[in-house]
């Protein structure tokens, strides 16, 4: 049987939709989040350390490997969140569907810029992952925030667009301090918080 929605309707059911859909990222939703903020934290500094301390400093970007089955580890997470989710709305596939487009964005421009930095010997352009990287993961954070209706996501995007700009100023190894921070605050803090909002919530 066709429904009619007037205007008003209309509204109410969207912003319904967008409650559910948040109330799915607090409840348990946000370990994915926690997880790729310790993960990528924790790499930047290990290949921090790495850089000052290797005989062949190249060979502390192997560490990276790490995000393969770190991206494996994190599809479980979010599998088994997805499943235990008790309303599952258009605007969760929108959210999910945004950090997949990400996923394959950094995966595209990893290729295209390593591919470009060894045919043309032009290695100093390696310098632009960090920034490059920061200012899509801020871009991702925005279009969260507008999806969700959760206005610290545009704070958040705001540190991760600063932290493109102040990196893109340092050195390699200032450049994984500046991500492991905007990793932390933008990633595990949040992440960490709208947890302990779901614990204190009845909804």
């Amino acid at each position: 049987m066709e429904t009619n929605f007037n205007h008003e309707q209309s509204l109410a059911l969207i912003n319904e939709m967008i409650q559910r859909a948040r109330n799915n990222v607090t409840k348990k939703g946000t370990y994915t989040m926690i997880f790729w903020g310790y993960l990528v934290a924790a790499v930047a500094i290990v290949n921090c350390v790495l850089l000052h301390t290797l005989t062949d400093p190249n060979r502390s970007f192997w560490v990276w490997m790490s995000m393969i089955p770190g991206g494996v580890v994190s599809y479980f997470i979010e599998r088994q969140v997805y499943r235990e989710a008790l309303v599952k709305t258009h605007i969760d596939r929108i959210g999910s569907t945004v950090w997949r487009g990400f996923t394959i964005s950094v995966a595209v421009f990893l290729i295209a810029i390593y591919t470009a930095a060894f045919k043309y010997e032009l290695f100093l352009i390696l310098m632009l992952i960090t920034p490059v990287i920061l200012t899509m993961v801020g871009t991702g954070q925005f279009a969260t925030a507008c999806i969700f209706r959760y206005k610290t996501g545009y704070a958040i995007a705001a540190l991760f667009w600063a932290g493109a700009i102040i990196s893109a100023f340092s050195g390699l190894d200032v450049q994984y301090i500046i991500l492991a921070v905007c990793m932390i605050l933008g990633f595990v803090v949040p992440g960490h918080l709208l947890n302990h909002q779901a614990k204190n919530s009845h909804v």
